[in-house]
């Protein structure tokens, strides 16, 4: 009962954090926009925005530097790690 509802929660905040990629992605050719600040992208990437994350940084290529932005890629895997440990406990439970 609870596995659908987790799994949903996952895709909706992945989505919500593609999006948070993309806008800031696109808002950092140009230094007049205002940029997506680092914390809210990691908290929505520890929150269940993992697959979310890596697609940003995979296919958008943002926050791909890891020798720079050593933090992100940290932070996105082993958030996608807890979220994959979660879905399997879940699954056996």
């Amino acid at each position: 009962m609870i596995l659908p509802i987790y799994l949903i929660l996952v895709v909706a905040v992945s989505a919500v954090t593609l999006l948070a990629f993309a806008i800031d992605k696109k808002n950092s050719s140009n230094e007049a926009n205002a940029r997506m600040p680092e914390m809210v992208l990691l908290s929505l990437t520890t929150f269940g925005g993992s697959i979310g994350a890596l697609i940003g940084i995979y296919v958008l290529r943002h926050k791909s530097n890891f020798v720079t932005k050593f933090h992100f890629g940290i932070t996105v895997w082993l958030s996608a790690i807890v979220q994959a440990a979660i879905a399997v406990l879940l699954i056996l439970a």
